[in-house]
């Protein structure tokens, strides 16, 4: 069925905007003679979209914020007695399903049962008694809202979607475009905001700050889009309106802000802007004054910031907590001048410092059992913070409370480890004789080596070994090294002893190491 044939029209009202647009998806229903011509977040909305898109059919949940299904439904009969309604259900709401049936709903589905062969069929049988030649079609004008975010969460290009083209460009005839973009997904992690309620709140703001320009506010998955449209003249009009709207939006839900794109003149761009934006939302917690931040001010990729968590894990094993804590606050530092890090890439780094610090602790006999324990709570606080800084005082509250835990009477012995530690990550390029360490330290030989497998549970032959395997891991992704270099660039005379070393510390050969790092 081509876009010029009659269609029966179908409005869906939910207040999950996931389930919205799945359903918008769920098959290509031009195919079947139906045409998918609005949708609401609840019933008063729903019911002051019903005269615009006057559908045959209105699919509907039950429990939803400011009218439910069940208000809807009263209304609808009163109102509209001839649409057809169909009620969304899951198991739980059954005695909600029993109160609609008494406003007359012409049948339900169960939620978590939704098909597309079943809603087809149902919808052509509702309507099989409803004559689309001799109906006066109403001329609706599509919320561009709805026509938007169909072609944007969808894999079509724009010239396939020649319809939804048309119909878009009725709306926006001016010259640029610019687009703001965030994401929602923490709003719904750490607050009691619903779906529904954020879309509310955004769609008031925008009205508000947004009256007067040609703009348009859409909802994706775990994303928030404003699009707006305006002429040459508009430009620091339309920039001060969003920033007013992005930091009212920040004042009102807290945990979200805006990228800001570049201008484009192209209506066909919208689509490959809106994807390219995406990488640039991970890099918004860098930004905590700002609600709104101009994708200019951002850089995407770069050399990653280089931390030395050998020197940091020596630290741990000395329980220099304080020199910990040093090092932590000196990488944040360099992250936040270089900004490099997006924000998942950033949080994995976190959740692996807590990782590496306990098994570090747990290694020496310390009680860290609850630390254990609480690893999880620590990396769903991570995954939830909003900003860099939020992340750096979790990590920094962590090593402290570490001081309550470690055993106090350690830290004189441990400067024992610490300066050998200190002596194989200065000399590991050379060779190591024991003998010569344990005099530099003024111990006695069998002490040393004694000392440091009791305190270490390793031997610490195999330890010089370790550090120098993971110096030569670092070396093997520099490509213009051969592995005869790095060999002697971290104090293995001899080339085969190397590669047997590495394999036993690693599983593989430094050729084979060097082959995975290039995929």
């Amino acid at each position: 069925m081509n876009k010029h044939t009659a269609a029966y029209r179908v409005m869906i009202v939910d207040d999950e905007a996931i389930l919205r647009t799945g359903m918008l998806h769920l098959c290509n229903w031009s195919e079947y003679g139906i045409e998918i011509v609005a949708q609401a977040a609840n019933g008063q909305e729903a019911l002051q979209q019903m005269e615009a898109v006057q559908p045959h059919v209105v699919i509907t949940d039950i429990v939803m914020p400011v009218m439910d299904g069940v208000e809807f439904t009263k209304a609808m009969r009163m109102q509209y007695p001839e649409i057809k309604i169909v009620v969304l259900s899951s198991y739980s709401e059954f005695n909600y399903v029993r109160e609609v049936f008494k406003y007359g709903v012409n049948d339900y589905l169960l939620k978590p049962k939704i098909s597309a062969t079943e809603l087809i069929s149902l919808i052509q049988s509702l309507c099989s008694n409803i004559d689309l030649t001799s109906e006066n079609k109403p001329t609706v004008k599509k919320d561009p809202a709805l026509l938007l975010g169909q072609w944007l969460d969808s894999d079509a290009a724009l010239n396939d979607k020649a319809d939804v083209c048309h119909e878009l460009h009725q709306h926006f005839k001016l010259e640029h475009f610019i687009i703001a973009k965030a994401s929602t997904s923490l709003l719904l992690s750490r607050t009691k905001w619903t779906q529904s309620q954020i879309e509310s709140i955004i769609i008031d703001l925008g009205a508000e700050h947004l009256s007067g320009l040609e703009y348009c506010c859409v909802f994706l998955k775990n994303e928030a889009l404003l699009l707006v449209n305006y002429g040459p003249s508009q430009s620091v009009e339309v920039i001060a309106a969003l920033k007013r709207f992005a930091q009212h939006t920040q004042d009102a839900l807290n945990f979200i802000s805006f990228v800001l794109s570049h201008t484009f003149d192209a209506f066909s761009l919208i689509k490959s802007e809106h994807e390219r934006l995406t990488p640039y939302l991970g890099k918004l917690l860098y930004f905590t004054e700002q609600a709104l931040v101009p994708e200019n001010e951002m850089t995407i990729g770069g050399e990653k910031t280089n931390f030395d968590e050998l020197q940091f894990t020596s630290t741990l094993r000395t329980f220099a907590i304080d020199d910990a804590i040093t090092m932590l606050k000196a990488l944040f530092s360099e992250i936040q001048n270089n900004r490099t890090y997006d924000e998942y890439s950033l949080k994995r780094l976190c959740q692996n410092l807590i990782y590496t610090t306990i098994s570090t602790l747990e290694q020496l006999k310390q009680p860290v059992t609850e630390l254990g324990s609480s690893k999880l709570k620590l990396f769903k606080m991570i995954d939830l913070a909003f900003d860099i800084h939020e992340l750096e005082n979790i990590l920094t509250q962590f090593l402290e409370g570490l001081k309550n835990i470690v055993q106090r009477s350690d830290y004189q012995q441990s400067m024992i480890l610490h300066q050998v530690y200190e002596y194989v990550n200065k000399n590991y390029a050379n060779e190591i004789s024991l003998s010569e360490m344990a005099n530099s330290l003024h111990l006695n030989y069998t002490y040393l080596s004694s000392y440091f497998k009791q305190r270490t549970q390793e031997n610490l032959t195999s330890y010089i070994s370790r550090v120098r395997t993971d110096k030569a891991k670092e070396l093997l992704h520099e490509q213009g090294l051969s592995v005869s270099e790095i060999s002697r660039l971290t104090g293995f005379s001899d080339h085969n002893y190397f590669s047997k070393v590495f394999k036993k510390m690693t599983g593989m050969t430094p050729i084979e190491y060097r082959h995975q790092i290039s995929q």
